[in-house]
């Protein structure tokens, strides 16, 4: 979903009553209710969506029961045009736009102040961390660690496969935990954990964070 922005061409802007009527009549006529199938809200980023669209996305991830899955905080350049355009960084402005909430998840969150990281924890906001997409645009290391030391949920993810070039679980479990040793040691992120994260069911309702392989916690 995209609706502006002069970087965007113009084909792909789309109002924002189009995309979400989109969605809407999706579910309305039994798409993702159950199933192996889940439907969600895909905002691009706040650089690509407006104040309207955003909002009307949060009102009705609420009406359905449905995750809202954007991009925040992946590099700096995008952070300082978020604060130019809208005031605010990105998690404080999805605060703001009352989408903050356990059926937001954030992909990327790696420049993220003192302020973002309390509203991730206080409304229980989900972490997407796709770590071979960050290492091949440049874009940081991702602060794992303190998320979940802080009892963030935290997934791990792959991105598209134009910042990816792979898309393998199993070589993004392996980068996930090999650059966070550079920074705080050997011992961080360890295997089971590193597994753990890649296969918890953390993206749905009601899942208690429990790992879908082995029906442990």
């Amino acid at each position: 979903m995209m609706d502006w922005g002069p970087e965007v061409p113009g084909t792909l802007l789309e109002g924002p009553r189009h995309p979400c009527r989109k969605v809407s009549g999706c579910w309305k006529n039994g798409m993702g209710k159950g199933g192996a199938a889940k439907l969600c809200f895909n905002p691009r980023f706040a650089v690509s969506c407006t104040e309207e669209l955003l909002i009307k996305v949060g009102e009705l991830a609420k009406q359905y029961d449905v995750l809202i899955h954007t991009h925040a905080s992946e590099n700096r350049d995008e952070i300082a045009l978020v604060q130019r355009e809208r005031n605010m960084r990105n998690v404080a402005y999805f605060e703001h736009l009352g989408l903050a909430g356990k059926n937001l998840v954030l992909a990327h969150c790696i420049w993220l102040d003192e302020q973002e990281l309390e509203i991730l924890q206080r409304y229980e906001v989900k972490v997407a961390h796709c770590p071979s997409c960050n290492l091949k645009l440049g874009s940081g290391i991702a602060p794992i660690p303190e998320m979940l030391k802080r009892g963030i949920k935290v997934s791990i993810g792959a991105d598209g496969a134009p910042c990816n070039n792979n898309l393998d679980i199993f070589t993004e479990m392996r980068t996930a935990a090999l650059i966070q040793k550079v920074m705080h040691g050997p011992t961080v992120l360890p295997a089971q954990q590193t597994f753990e994260l890649a296969t918890w069911v953390c993206l749905g309702h009601g899942s208690g964070g429990t790992n879908r392989l082995t029906g442990t916690r």
